[in-house]
């Protein structure tokens, strides 16, 4: 009985897991989308008042199991992570502002 609860506690996890990756998937096509724009237009890809802005708005989030501070790791870890896929899309872009 015991092990019928914990699979599907597991079973929900790897759903919740999936999402997560699904979301964390569109972030980083967005944040290509903005470094191919900005490339365009010869702009820094990494704006760290934006990240810092980021960070601050995890100042109040909190749950019994993670603190703010944990969210910011956490989140410093997915804003690299996005400045990488934005440096990739300005990567992409041409001196005549054309996607490669």
């Amino acid at each position: 009985m015991k092990h019928d609860v914990i699979r599907s506690f597991r079973t929900q996890i790897d759903q919740i897991d999936k999402t997560i990756i699904e979301l964390l998937k569109q972030r980083m096509e967005l944040a290509y989308k903005i470094g191919l724009e900005k490339g365009k237009n010869g702009q820094a890809v990494t704006v760290p008042e934006r990240e810092k802005e980021i960070l601050e708005s995890l100042n109040n989030v909190s749950s019994p199991y993670m603190s703010s501070e944990d969210f910011k790791t956490l989140f410093s870890h997915i804003i690299l992570f996005g400045r990488k896929a934005g440096e990739k899309g300005a990567q992409a872009v041409t001196k005549e502002g054309e996607k490669i």
